[in-house]
């Protein structure tokens, strides 16, 4: 059986003109939801700042429990066993996952495409599938994790994941 999908979110360092990620979050194949915040490299801060932000996520925090680009890009690898990985702001995530391995010389072994075709591409209309659940919140306005949960949530109750693949979705 094929592998779970990967769904990923992003905050990045601006909501005007994005140019690095703040935080990371994503779902794995075995459907657990992973976070990581992001120490802003030097060369990053040299021409952009942090900007106030939906998470309220500041550069003290990225210092005291984020990690290097270097670090995150490690555990991609080794996690990462597609080529492509699904996001609410495809656009928006590919640019802060390019600005992640960009800063380390590297290209990206994935492509971002949208999480709204992945559900289209299966029958399933997310924004229908979001309402019918009675979530009111818009998806870019949910926190990260709660964004990824809802997503996995969506798949498993239209069949498109197979909920014994799963060792558990924690609401």
């Amino acid at each position: 059986m094929a592998s779970l999908p990967i769904f990923i979110t992003a905050v990045a360092n601006s909501s005007d003109e994005p140019a690095f990620p703040l935080l990371f979050t994503w779902s794995t194949h075995e459907a657990q939801v992973k976070e990581v915040l992001v120490i802003p490299d030097d060369e990053w801060l040299e021409s952009h700042s942090i900007e106030p932000n939906i998470q309220n996520l500041d550069e003290q925090q990225l210092y005291e429990f984020g990690f290097e680009a270097s670090d995150i890009l490690a555990e991609w690898i080794n996690e990462f066993d597609t080529d492509v990985i699904y996001g609410l702001d495809a656009e928006l995530i590919s640019e802060m996952v390019e600005a992640t391995y960009d800063i380390k010389g590297l290209e990206p072994s994935f492509e971002v495409q949208s999480i709204h075709s992945w559900f289209e591409e299966r029958d399933v209309n997310l924004n229908d599938a979001i309402a019918e659940q009675g979530n009111n919140t818009p998806l870019h306005l949910m926190a990260p994790d709660e964004l990824i949960v809802q997503l996995l949530n969506i798949a498993v109750e239209h069949g498109l994941i197979d909920p014994s693949d799963i060792p558990a979705i924690e609401d």
